[in-house]
């Protein structure tokens, strides 16, 4: 029996099984059920009450074989049922009961096929005893789980509704989530033209009021050091924001695509860095769907990223393969790696923004890490299916 079965219940199935017992002794004995009446065999058979007529005794015969063995297959079935759940399955006990109940029920059958040619009937008898004893039992112990069975009922409906609630939530999430990604990247490119447009033009028109005032001043003593001094700063503040303009929105992107601006960054990277990136990719491809070439470049991007910042590895290497159906980024490099299992619950903005581009797109996002280094790969078809991300480690 259950160890969570309650009480109660308990105590009142084992006093219905105490009392069919005592109930099935008494009729024995009233009944002088010995051994040897038990296999008495001084009646007449069935079979001659049939008046020995075949058909009658076939459909008997038949219908009884069939009822006794669909019992005992369906008794089996909830014993092996409950071998093989029983912790997960509540008042499991309760199964066995049932199926003491239903295999007893299946012999008062097969004694119906015996005594068609044996006239045990004692011995019929005694098996219907037990059968009832089963049914008592059953019958005693059903009506007190009856509460307690709504009631999981209730939970369950209560679980499955909460279930519900959370995916819409989650859906919710994931379409917040796309249009949080699609509103940071025309941030990105309205602060990257405001920069290039806006303050590169200033500091343009700053550098040529330098180079007029050294003009000027050429061969004042100091004066011209201090202009010069400050037209460098100029200068370099110059190439600066042209660098952050292009980091925050790469204008190859958008005029020549993937083929020009992934180059032009891992160049860049590699001036940076120090890291030494090998690049393996097409020379010559056509132009992909705007959508797919920002993921890619957004996700080599923050790969390059993180492993400038927490890998520690001095080489990289990316590969890009596009062919008719997807496109396949993979980033890797030879650092010291992370947790991978614990990164799927403790992961960044970065490697979360990446698994939500790529599933966005209905793309596969991998990330697989180790002590010898860490690798990124993604799969993005170019033909939109609905196809969820992936995230293995």
């Amino acid at each position: 029996m259950n160890p969570e079965t309650p009480r109660s219940t308990r105590r009142l199935v084992i006093g219905a099984s105490i009392a069919a017992i005592i109930g099935s002794a008494a009729a024995l004995v009233l009944s002088q059920g010995t051994a040897q009446s038990v296999f008495s065999a001084r009646f007449l058979p069935h079979a001659y009450c049939y008046l020995n007529d075949r058909k009658l005794i076939a459909l008997h015969f038949g219908s009884d074989l069939v009822i006794w063995l669909s019992y005992v297959a369906i008794a089996l079935t909830l014993a092996y049922l409950v071998r093989l759940t029983r912790r997960e399955i509540p008042y499991s006990w309760m199964f066995l009961a049932f199926g003491t109940f239903i295999i007893a029920c299946g012999f008062t059958h097969f004694m119906e096929i015996v005594v068609l040619w044996k006239p045990l009937y004692w011995l019929a008898g005694d098996v219907k005893l037990i059968t009832a004893l089963a049914s008592v039992v059953t019958a005693l112990a059903l009506p007190s789980l009856v509460p307690q069975i709504r009631g999981m009922v209730r939970a369950a409906h209560i679980s499955e509704k909460r279930r519900v609630q959370l995916e819409l939530a989650n859906e919710e999430l994931h379409r917040l989530s796309a249009h949080a990604l699609t509103a940071q990247d025309e941030e990105r490119r309205r602060i990257a033209r405001e920069l290039h447009d806006g303050v590169g033009q200033y500091l343009a028109a700053m550098k040529m009021s330098f180079d007029v005032a050294i003009a000027e001043s050429f061969g004042h003593d100091g004066g011209s050091d201090a202009l010069q001094d400050c037209r460098d700063l100029v200068d370099r503040c110059t190439k600066e924001i042209r660098t952050i303009s292009h980091l925050l929105h790469p204008p190859l992107l958008e005029e020549m695509g993937l083929a020009s601006a992934i180059p032009w960054y891992v160049t860049g990277f590699r001036e940076r860095s120090g890291i030494e990136v090998q690049l393996d990719m097409p020379t010559d491809f056509d132009r992909l769907p705007p959508s797919v070439e920002v993921v890619l470049f957004r996700v080599l991007q923050e790969s390059l990223t993180n492993i400038h910042r927490h890998s520690g590895s001095e080489r990289a290497s990316i590969r890009l393969q596009v062919d008719a159906g997807n496109a396949i980024l993979t980033v890797r490099d030879r650092g010291k790696g992370f947790d991978s299992q614990a990164a799927q619950f403790t992961a960044g903005v970065g490697i979360a923004g990446m698994r939500e581009r790529v599933r966005e797109l209905g793309g596969v996002f991998q990330i697989q890490s180790q002590s010898g280094g860490t690798v990124v790969a993604v799969t993005i078809p170019l033909q939109r299916r609905p196809v969820e991300c992936l995230s293995e480690s």
